[in-house]
């Protein structure tokens, strides 16, 4: 085969509870992530010579995009040619074409999902399958939530544990919708887990027990929702304040922000979500980056 096409969809966080610091510097969480239909798409292709070519387009492209070994995509290319190279497999080069959809600093998971759906369409793309515990190191080193990504593609749903790496694959929830609205604001995701530290100190707590998200309605859903991280990410982008105020008790920070997002019923429960949020939007003379009604992915 010579190119390869393959989607890399937007997460949202249905809870997130950060239980404490680790001695490592990283943070212990319990979150369940959910896959959305927001998608940035990656084109392998075989290519002459050797090592990973990046092009890159797509109306959420920006400055802070990285280019070479710094993009999360390139960095999982190169990783699993090594690793297929070191197992005997001749490799070629690969061009890789990568249309971004997914804004970055949106906790959306765009990299991370770029990484994962190249590590993916790698192996579909040469015909042959790196060992799984190969794949999830790679993606465990580069990034907390790349696991995610590769581990629940099947059912869209996963409770993630660890520093995020840790990914039990759970029954996919029902189809459901979301309005998605993510500001022209870069939330860092270090600035927000810093603003955490000021506010919480204490000894490592016990995770809360999980709902059983695939059972419930929307409604029933957004009464279990909770961030950690939102009150932090207030505190430490004021921006963020301005829409947080703007929008329905519904919507929630995902991730480390800067999307807010809220569960719907069905897509005409979203369409009417939409509008009241456009109405605010215009009157209060705000332009989000995006402003979807979105169906699961």
């Amino acid at each position: 085969m010579n190119e390869v096409s393959i989607a890399a969809p937007a997460k949202v966080n249905l809870d997130l509870f950060v239980l404490g610091k680790r001695g490592d510097g990283f943070h212990e969480l319990s979150t369940t992530m959910m896959l959305v239909g927001l998608q940035d798409e990656l084109v392998l292709r075989v290519a002459g010579g050797a090592g990973v070519r990046l092009e890159l387009d797509g109306p959420a492209l920006g400055d802070d995009m990285p280019g070479g070994s710094s993009n999360l995509a390139v960095a999982a290319l190169e990783q699993g040619l090594a690793a297929l190279e070191k197992g005997g497999v001749s490799v070629p080069g690969v061009e890789l074409k990568l249309t971004k959809r997914i804004p970055s600093g949106a906790g959306l998971g765009g990299g991370s999902s770029d990484a994962a759906a190249a590590l993916i369409g790698l192996q579909e793309l040469l015909g042959t399958q790196l060992d799984p515990e190969i794949c999830a190191g790679i993606l465990a080193d580069l990034g907390s939530d790349c696991v995610f990504f590769q581990a629940a593609r099947s059912t869209g749903l996963g409770r993630c544990t660890g520093r995020g790496e840790q990914v039990e694959v759970l029954p996919a929830p029902a189809a459901w919708w979301i309005v998605l609205l993510t500001p022209d604001v870069f939330a860092s995701t270090r600035m927000v887990f810093g603003a955490l530290d000021v506010l919480v100190t204490g000894e490592m707590r016990e995770a809360p027990g999980a709902p059983h998200w695939s059972r419930l309605t929307a409604r029933e859903a957004r009464a279990m929702q909770h961030n950690d991280l939102q009150a932090p990410a207030l505190l430490a982008i004021p921006e963020l304040q301005v829409w947080r105020d703007l929008l329905q008790e519904a919507f929630l920070l995902s991730g480390s922000g800067s999307s807010f997002y809220a569960l719907c019923a069905d897509q005409d429960e979203a369409q009417i979500m939409l509008q009241t949020v456009q109405t605010a939007c215009d009157a209060a003379g705000l332009e989000p980056r995006i402003l979807k009604a979105l169906p699961l992915s």
